[in-house]
Formats: structure tokens, C-alpha cells, sequence
């Protein structure tokens, strides 16, 4: 009888390799493959390895996503693949099961970083969730003195020097003339809010309007009153320092524009706006901080007239620069070679709220 022949050997810098650039799906499975696999996959210097495979693959590949929260009464939330919404006419969804038990309590989406999502629960609390590996974090009450008229704009970002997780909260109180916004931080490390600097004085976030985080800091497109006047303006806070700053915006048409909204897109802070109700104007700063780089990356145009419904997103960019957008609670996609729109068909799921793309990620929110 001929003997079984030996296993191959794999050098565990080549099965690390290949580990990293699998689904999380599979890689939680394969931890149960043997001791060394689970190991590997739950050490922090794979986990890393990991996210900055996810993060810089820019086509979409593998492991971005977008969540989108369904436009019905109970709250419902799906996800589904980012290349599969560009390159296939339908796209299957996951449902997701939010911890938060409040079905009919709709909870709205902050922000997304390293496969975090950020979810802000009644003003006054924060949940930091990642759905791909299932595991969630509620903030404590952030104490602020609510009262009618007042609103909190959050952001999550990531703190690279002190490796900590961190969601900004800035009270607006417009009951108050000229008063200052009361900005809290939390810290994922410490499991606790602390107060930092105010905004910058008389100047407030947009309601509605979350912080967008880019290389280290959070920007919001903010409101800064003089007097019976007032400017649109870009509010930059570092996470690190803890210093605010103003990013100068591209020289864009200011008088025939609507209010432009903060993004994010391909890693670069990004702002859009209506043009003459006509036009959907989207820039992107290449170079963060540096106004000379502003580039005006898409103008697309409204169809039909958008009195009644202004476009949502942009969400993402694809290699060959077609542009993925809400309109009308669906998702379109606009492609600006042939000026062409089309609406990929998501299986089980019509009509959409809100959405945020995130990358799949092993990051817990939990201390290790």
C-alpha cells in the first residue's frame, strides 16, 4: 500500500499573504481551521495588515460596501457590494441586524472609518458598530443641556498617534444669539466624553450635517454668522491636537448655488452643490489643506427637474469614473463619458433613506 503523501508546507508569511486578501466571512470561518490559522487572524499585527490592504484598494474589489437604511417605518438596514452595484444589473443584499433594539426608532448614520459605523441615538449618544465582525459599542450620555431648537453634529475619525477611535460631538444651541457651540469628545480607549475647545466663535455646523474625516481630521461645512449676514465656511478640527482650522473651498459659483455639502471621496475631502437647479457640481481636494488643488471633478445634470428631489452622495467613484449617487430614495449610477444614467436593482430592497459606504474590516470596537 503506498503511503499517504506529506502535506505541502506553506511558509507563514505566504499564508498570511494569501489570509489578508480573503472576505471577513471566510476569514472568520477559517479560524476554525486550526490553532495557528485563528492565531494569525486574531493577532493585531494581521488585523492591521488587513485594513491597510482594504483601504488602499481604491477599485472596490474585495471589501467595500455600502449600508443603506430602508425608507419604512420599522428600521431596516441592507448592505451590498460596491463592485457588484457598478458591474452587474442586480446586486444581492445582506440584511444586517442592528443591536439597537428600537425597531421603530430610526437612528441616522454619522460616519464610517476602518469598518466602523457610526450610528448618533437620540443626540445624545453614539453606537460605533462593525457589522462585519458583528461587534457594537454604545457611548455613555454625552450630558449636554437639550432643550427644544438645539441639535448635535457628530464625526467619527481615528486618531493615528494615539490610536483611538474618536467621536466629535458639537451642541448647537440657535436659541442663544451668537452663542458657542459646545464641542465633546469621545474616546473609544477611555469609554467616556471630555470637553475640549468650542467651535470657533459664531460659527455652527449645519443641522443635519455630520463631520467627514479625512487624513486625521474632521470637516464640516459650517455656517458662520455676522451680524445679519452670514458665510458658508470649512471647519477643519485636527483629532490629535485638538486645534480647529479653516479649509479654504475651491472658487466655486457662490451666488447661483444652493448650500454645498461635505464628503468624502478615493481618501480626498470632497463638496457638491446644486448649480441653477440645473447642475450637480461636485469638486475633490487632491492635496488635504491645500486650496490651490481643488479640481472640479463631475458636473451631472438633473433629470427630471429637481425642484422636488436633490441628488444624495456622492457615495463613490469607480476605476473608470462612473459615479454612484441617491436619487428619489434609489440608488443611480451616472456615467459622465456618455452622460448616461442607470438604476442597479438591489434584490429585496427598494426605496432608500440613507447610505454609507464602508470597508470590511476585523477592528473591534471592544478593549482588547
Amino acid at each position: 500500500m503506498t503511503p499517504p503523501l506529506p502535506l505541502p508546507f506553506l511558509p507563514e508569511e505566504l499564508i498570511l499573504e494569501i489570509l489578508t486578501k480573503l472576505p471577513i466571512k471566510s476569514l472568520l470561518r477559517f479560524k476554525c481551521v486550526c490553532k495557528s490559522w485563528l492565531h494569525i487572524i486574531s493577532n493585531p499585527y494581521f488585523i492591521k495588515k488587513q485594513l491597510h490592504f482594504s483601504t488602499q484598494n481604491t477599485d472596490f474589489t474585495t471589501h467595500h460596501r455600502i449600508i443603506l437604511s430602508a425608507t419604512t417605518a420599522e428600521f431596516h438596514l441592507k448592505s451590498c457590494s460596491i463592485t457588484s452595484l457598478f458591474n452587474n444589473p442586480s446586486t444581492v443584499s445582506e440584511v444586517l441586524n442592528y443591536p439597537v433594539k428600537n425597531k421603530f426608532r430610526h437612528d441616522g448614520i454619522v460616519g464610517s472609518c476602518n469598518g466602523f459605523l457610526c450610528f448618533a441615538i437620540k443626540g445624545d449618544c453614539v453606537l460605533l458598530w462593525n457589522p462585519s465582525i458583528r461587534v457594537s459599542k454604545k457611548s455613555p450620555p454625552s450630558g449636554n443641556n437639550w432643550r427644544p431648537g438645539c441639535y448635535t453634529s457628530f464625526g467619527l475619525g481615528y486618531d493615528h498617534v494615539n490610536e483611538d477611535y474618536k467621536v466629535v460631538a458639537v451642541f448647537c444651541d440657535p436659541n442663544e444669539f451668537f452663542s458657542e457651540s459646545k464641542v465633546k469628545i469621545f474616546s473609544m480607549k477611555t469609554n467616556s466624553w471630555r470637553k475640549i475647545h468650542d467651535f470657533p466663535h459664531g460659527v455652527s455646523p449645519y443641522q443635519n450635517s455630520s463631520g467627514k474625516f479625512v487624513s486625521g481630521t474632521l470637516n464640516w461645512g459650517s455656517n458662520y454668522s455676522n451680524g445679519p449676514s452670514s458665510l458658508w465656511m470649512i471647519v477643519s478640527l485636527d483629532l490629535e491636537k485638538e486645534t480647529y482650522r479653516e479649509v479654504l473651498p475651491p472658487d466655486y459659483e457662490k451666488e447661483e448655488c444652493s448650500t454645498p455639502s461635505l464628503g468624502v471621496l478615493k481618501g480626498c475631502l470632497c463638496m457638491n452643490y446644486d448649480y441653477k437647479k440645473s447642475d450637480f457640481v461636485v469638486w475633490l481636494m487632491k492635496d488635504y489643506g491645500v486650496r490651490e488643488s481643488w479640481v472640479k471633478l463631475v458636473t451631472i445634470p438633473y433629470l427630471p427637474n429637481p425642484e422636488d428631489f436633490s441628488y444624495s452622495g456622492p457615495y463613490c467613484v469607480s476605476e473608470n469614473g462612473e459615479v454612484l449617487l441617491m436619487f428619489e430614495f434609489d440608488l443611480i449610477v451616472y456615467n459622465p463619458k456618455d452622460h448616461s444614467f442607470r438604476y442597479p436593482r438591489i434584490e429585496g430592497g427598494k426605496g432608500w433613506f440613507d447610505a454609507e459606504v464602508y470597508v470590511e474590516s476585523l477592528v473591534t470596537p471592544m478593549k482588547d
